[in-house]
């Protein structure tokens, strides 16, 4: 498996914590980017912490400018899935455009499983959940973007992330949402995240991941 350099976007949240700590302990050398840098707890000779603000498209492209070596963006910004936001879309709107030009060219994050191929729950089709579910809104906007691009990317479509510990047992599935109320721990999104970081398996794909 080869030694990659990530930067880690959203790395001080639920799941972007556990990317830094599992991507560290596979070897891989890591780049966390935080508003507050004080709020990355790690301490490791792999790591490196900068201070960042995703939504500042100048000060997301100087950063990447300082990491030449880097092979791949981790973008894990979330935001209340509840209350209406852009931050994921303006997130990957500055991201994505300072990787296009400065690169890295290699992309891994989070997306919803509305954003899946032909997703059907019972009755409801993925443009209601788009209007019901506020986070799917903002998840569509930064999916165009991104699939907009040239990039080499991979999605994590994931239903409701639940707090609950690391279990490393979850479902991929490259295809169609198979509906029902389904959950994910935050550690174990950054488990599929940071094993795709080493295996590149899936080239521009959203690949649903689910207990």
């Amino acid at each position: 498996m080869p030694v990659e350099h990530a930067v880690v976007l959203g790395a001080t949240g639920r799941v972007g914590a556990a990317v830094v700590k599992f991507a560290l302990e596979a070897g891989h050398r890591v780049t966390a980017v935080a508003r507050n840098p004080a709020r990355v707890l790690v301490s490791h000779d792999q790591l490196s912490v900068v201070q960042g603000d995703t939504l500042d498209p100048a000060a997301i492209r100087s950063v990447l400018t300082a990491i030449p070596g880097a092979t791949a963006v981790v973008m894990a910004v979330g935001a209340d899935p509840l209350r209406p936001s852009t931050v994921v879309t303006e997130t990957v709107r500055n991201v994505t455009s300072a990787m296009v030009s400065v690169g890295p060219r290699r992309y891994l994050g989070i997306t919803g499983t509305a954003q899946m191929p032909a997703t059907f729950l019972g009755r409801i089709t993925q443009a209601m959940v788009r209007r019901a579910i506020k986070a799917a809104a903002d998840h569509q906007g930064a999916y165009d973007i991104l699939t907009a691009t040239d990039l080499d990317y991979t999605l994590a479509a994931c239903p409701y992330i639940k707090d609950g510990p690391y279990t490393g047992r979850y479902h991929r599935e490259p295809g169609k949402f198979p509906g029902g109320f389904k959950t994910i721990a935050p550690a174990d999104v950054a488990d599929f995240l940071v094993d795709e970081l080493g295996a590149h398996r899936y080239h521009r794909q959203t690949i649903g991941i689910w207990r």
